[in-house]
């Protein structure tokens, strides 16, 4: 015999689920209970490796050298931002039973959807490149390997997490506790030298209450925004609380799945905020100085206008990285007679050249550099990124705590490819309607991120700082490729056909959904348009002129689309039926992990058995 809700669902067109669409169903949750928590933990942990990859480190520790603690509000409004969206996510997956990707292809035309899926893979390949060089500069400062073997070593162990992951099963689930390893050690390693480093308590509570912005962190703020929030991640968790089959007929199960997911994320999202706030206070205590933070903004400096920070680097540390250094009082960039220093080669000759550079001083607890006098000299003013902050924390902090902060930075990296891959595996699946081997998409992704990423690390091992420049750059491939993400992510749950009438978002919280995307898209174009003013060449040929044009047309046209035609309360006439479809009934036992209720998953697995016999669950 059918039930109420079958009937239903016999009638309904698709794209729409039966008990979510019935207006008298009341959606009430089980009480709190610590073994359903449980069951539903891991999405929001895979997921908040995205906020710790090693683009979020450099991001932080460039924060902290450069401008203290001043901006460690935006990295916790930063994170609260980017906690709703990934509420957003997993709640669009828990009530349509598809994840974003899916509901992309299925509700855009043909041509739409293949737009946004290219820059969604690019999304990914770039962040999967940053990954692979934070990886190797890990390798490089643990074992000294060249970073172009270390990029070919992260690309052979993602081979392991994949073996790991075919170990495991429903219950055993060995690929999330693996991860929440990489999340221990991180906390360990990143505290570790957050405390070695000795940080101001007092200019840290500030730091996060007190809003400070001015002309030299205003970029270095919008920066830490953009590497926070990543596109592919967004699409990631909409897909990963799928191995949690919910039956999306159910209100009483959809509501419940949202809160568990929705509590996770913020446990998780939490402790990546307590991380990456380690990361910036720890470099804040050891390399900060005014006199360093002034110069770009000291209209005698020849750095003004000239959009460089600088950061105060141990004398050794800065004459090995072989990146320019600056005068503390004038910016001038400091002549060494032409002889290279790259590599620790400092010779009594460099010392007594560099000695005509005027020096610079760590601030000391609230106490200006310039105002202590004969205070040790604790370096020179220099730019600082992931390739250079080993050697600068081994010389400020002793070799234990080089030591420490590469294996955080390793464990970052190892755990951000990871779910790098799941997000291709997910957003290949979803966009195309295929299924490919794993290890099938692992070869492709890794193979098309180890070419920029080998090559830039060839460059890197004569010119250190290049590795940076070229993170700077994939972090505006990545704020470019955001409004893909977030666009569809708003317009789908806004949508009562999709979410139904009890978990479509309400228009005060789409209102503000979207003034605060307007908002995020607004300072991560900003960051777009300042870095390619600053790296790209001041002459362009015709041919590039075309193609930067074209490319400029179809952006904006793609971007227009999604701004002005949101999907129709109405099944839409090119309405895509997926083969690889996510309801739970089309999915064979053994892919699937089920998450009912409290009392029906863990107490009365029976009933549930003998329901499925019968087609209702």
């Amino acid at each position: 015999m059918m039930t109420s809700t079958e009937s239903a669902s016999a009638t309904l067109p698709p794209g729409r689920s039966p008990a979510l669409t019935d207006s008298t169903a009341e959606p009430r949750r089980s009480r709190f209970s610590w073994s359903v928590f449980w069951s539903y933990t891991g999405p929001g942990w895979l997921m908040s490796m995205a906020y710790l990859d090693p683009g979020n480190l450099e991001a932080d520790l460039q924060s902290g050298a450069y401008t203290r603690y001043q901006l460690l509000y935006v990295v916790l409004l930063s994170t609260i931002f980017g906690g709703l969206y990934q509420v957003l996510a997993a709640r669009l997956g828990a009530c349509t039973g598809r994840h974003l990707a899916q509901l992309c292809r299925s509700e855009y035309p043909p041509l739409v959807s293949f737009g946004l899926w290219i820059m969604t893979e690019l999304a990914i390949i770039g962040s999967d490149i940053q990954e692979v060089l934070g990886s190797a500069v890990a390798f490089e400062l643990l074992f000294g390997l060249p970073l172009w073997l270390g990029c070919l070593l992260t690309g052979l162990d993602t081979f392991t997490f994949l073996a790991i992951h075919k170990a495991g099963d429903s219950k055993s689930r060995y690929l999330e506790m693996f991860f929440l390893l990489l999340i221990a050690t991180m906390c360990v390693c990143f505290f570790a030298d957050f405390t070695m480093s000795d940080p101001d308590g007092m200019e840290i509570i500030k730091g996060v209450v007190e809003p400070r912005l001015d002309k030299q962190n205003t970029m270095q703020a919008v920066a830490m925004v953009g590497a926070i929030i990543m596109p592919h991640n967004i699409f990631l968790h909409s897909a990963l609380v799928q191995e949690r089959k919910i039956d999306t007929r159910f209100p009483k199960r959809v509501k419940e799945a949202n809160f568990y997911f929705g509590l996770e994320a913020v446990m998780a999202l939490f402790v990546s905020f307590l991380i990456n706030a380690a990361v910036v206070c720890a470099f804040a205590s050891s390399f900060f100085s005014s006199q360093c933070y002034a110069l770009s903004s000291n209209p005698i400096s020849s750095l003004y206008g000239r959009d460089i920070q600088t950061s105060c680097i141990p004398t050794k540390a800065a004459l090995s990285s072989g990146s320019a250094i600056y005068d503390a009082f004038s910016g001038n960039v400091c002549v060494f007679g032409g002889e290279s220093v790259f590599g620790g080669n400092v010779t009594a000759k460099i010392m007594n050249t560099v000695s005509k550079c005027s020096p610079c001083y760590v601030d000391g607890h609230g106490i200006p550099a310039v105002a202590l006098g004969s205070g040790p000299t604790a370096g020179y003013c220099q730019e600082i990124g992931l390739a250079e902050a080993g050697e600068a924390v081994r010389e400020a902090l002793g070799g234990y705590a080089k030591v420490v902060w590469a294996i955080g930075l390793l464990a970052s990296g190892q755990a951000s490819t990871m779910t790098g891959t799941y997000a291709g595996q997910f957003v290949m699946e979803g966009f195309l309607d295929i299924r490919i081997a794993a290890w099938k998409r692992v070869v492709l992704t890794r193979g098309v991120a180890l070419v920029p990423a080998i090559i830039v690390a060839l460059i890197s091992q004569h010119r250190q700082f290049q590795s940076d420049r070229f993170n700077e750059l994939l972090n505006v491939l990545q704020s470019v490729q955001l409004p893909f993400a977030l666009l569809p992510l708003l317009a789908f749950t806004t949508s009562k056909r999709l979410m139904g009438p009890h978990f479509v978002n309400t228009r005060w919280i789409a209102a503000l959904l979207a003034v605060g995307t307007a908002l995020l898209c607004s300072l991560n174009y900003s960051l777009v348009y300042d870095i390619l003013i600053k790296n790209l060449p001041e002459k362009f040929s015709l041919a590039a002129w075309i193609g930067l044009v074209t490319i400029a047309g179809l952006y904006v046209s793609l971007l227009l689309y999604l701004l002005l035609i949101y999907p129709s309360e109405t099944v839409p006439s090119h309405y895509v039926v997926l083969s690889s479809a996510s309801d739970s009934e089309l999915l064979p036992e053994k892919q699937r992990k089920r998450t009912g209720s409290a009392e029906e998953l863990l107490l009365d697995s029976s009933r549930s058995s003998s329901l499925e016999n019968e087609g209702v669950v």
